[in-house]
């Protein structure tokens, strides 16, 4: 009976020592979530305040990603030369907003991978706004207890996006105002061409 209860008492210190130890890995995991959703955050005011040196202390040394664009960007200042240029395209007095979903961010020890998309807005300075959605995905690095981005994505449907809907508008303008152009210059050639003959 002796021999039972010490099985039990062993079976029940195991187990307690499994859950305390579950319990710890679940709070510093909870921890390491909650400081990569704080430098989402970081993110999104950076850029809608057009200040990315409030990202810098978040960013790895060897940070590297590749634009909506196809550029790829090496370094905080790379990263904050592109926005600059996305910023010159929108103009004084427009604005740029970015809502970051993550819809999934795996823990690989010091390593972090996360993935999700994005709500973007611009308006113009001229006043026209674009909504469109982005896929991304980041990689973070633990570096001296705190995580930084090494390596970020960012993709948009490259045929079906607002930026290439209003190119093949404005397009189909020009074609249509110059075909009339050409049309009406002609119509007005051929009638004087029969009104001279007749």
């Amino acid at each position: 009976m002796k021999l039972i209860a010490r099985g039990y008492q062993w079976c029940f210190g195991m187990f307690g020592a499994l859950l305390a130890s579950a319990t710890v890995l679940y709070a510093a995991e909870e921890a390491d979530h909650e400081a990569l959703r704080k430098i989402k955050a970081i993110y999104e005011e950076a850029v809608k305040s057009d200040d990315l040196s409030k990202l810098f202390p978040h960013l790895g040394g060897n940070l590297t990603a590749v634009t909506p664009t196809g550029e790829e960007v090496k370094g905080a200042q790379e990263l904050q030369a592109y926005f600059k240029r996305i910023w010159d395209l929108i103009g004084k007095g427009g604005a740029y907003q970015v809502k970051v979903n993550v819809t999934n961010t795996d823990l690989f020890g010091d390593i972090a991978l996360s993935y999700g998309t994005t709500e973007e807005f611009v308006k113009t300075a001229e006043g026209r706004e674009y909504k469109f959605p982005m896929l991304w995905t980041a990689v973070a690095r633990r570096d001296n207890g705190e995580w930084k981005a090494i390596r970020m994505h960012g993709s948009i449907d490259p045929l079906g996006n607002v930026f290439v809907a209003t190119r093949l508008n404005a397009i189909k303008w020009i074609y249509g105002g110059g075909g009339l152009l050409v049309g009406l210059v002609a119509g007005f050639l051929l009638l004087r061409l029969r009104r001279r003959r007749a």
